[in-house]
């Protein structure tokens, strides 16, 4: 290696190790930006399944609890905490959806819009990382 590369090879080596000081940094207050999820519970996992589908027929969520080795009472439970609300049908269904309530108190619906926010920003970090203002770092 010559000393021209040399040189060139150390100011890389520089930009590197500053840059990856910057995005531990970055890394560290993302850290410390994170709300703290909620622990996984049963209740929580299937009120946050009832919220996605926005509707759930109660013979529906019979089964689910069933699959979980729950109690059929733990719908008495969320209608009396108001964390579901629950209305008849014309044709004798019974249906269920959660409420605001629930919906502020246990932060539901906050995984999928976390996904749904990480597809977006895929599309738009692609275009970035081809643009031609970008490449102007591929040249240093």
């Amino acid at each position: 290696m010559t000393t021209g590369s040399s040189g060139q090879g150390q100011r890389y080596l520089r930009s590197i190790r500053r840059t990856l000081g910057l995005l531990e940094d970055l890394l560290r207050d993302l850290e410390a930006q994170t709300p703290d999820l909620r622990p996984a519970d049963s209740r929580s996992e299937l009120l946050e399944q009832i919220h996605v589908a926005g509707v759930i027929e109660q013979r529906r969520l019979f089964e689910l609890l069933d699959q979980r080795g729950l109690s059929h009472t733990w719908i008495g439970a969320q209608v009396a905490s108001e964390y579901l609300d629950l209305w008849q049908a014309a044709d004798g269904r019974t249906f269920y959806r959660v409420t605001p309530r629930a919906v502020r108190e246990l932060h539901l619906g906050q995984l999928a819009s976390a996904a749904t926010f990480a597809d977006l920003s895929e599309s738009g970090f692609a275009e970035d990382w081809y643009s031609e203002e970008d490449s102007a770092y591929d040249r240093l």
